[in-house]
């Protein structure tokens, strides 16, 4: 593969934290309603219309959450997509400094 083509390769990786972050929503000591958040970006059909982004991730190099990924990576059309191209990359980025105790 040549240098552009590894280039846009990188480019066109979906990223997905390898591991829950210790304020995941996904957690099961979350004090959050997931049902509700979840149905906040459910498409109706039993899907989703978009993934949940890690948080602990910023608008440079997002990710998607972990816990969403592991609960629901075949229920949207961009997870599909990644994995039956093998596009998935998963990362450990972590750009927030203070967590929260639940």
């Amino acid at each position: 593969m040549d240098d552009k083509a590894e280039s846009d390769k990188l480019k066109s990786l979906f990223r997905v934290q390898k591991n829950q972050c210790s304020t995941c929503i996904y957690r099961p000591d979350n004090p959050l309603d997931l049902a509700q958040l979840e149905d906040d970006i459910a498409d109706g059909y039993g899907g989703f219309t978009t993934y949940r982004t890690c948080h602990h991730t910023d608008d440079s190099c997002p990710a998607c959450c972990a816990g969403f990924w592991a609960a629901h990576k075949d229920e949207f059309q961009l997870g599909q997509v990644a994995q039956r191209l093998g596009l998935v990359e998963f990362v450990n980025i972590d750009n927030q400094e203070n967590d929260y105790d639940h």
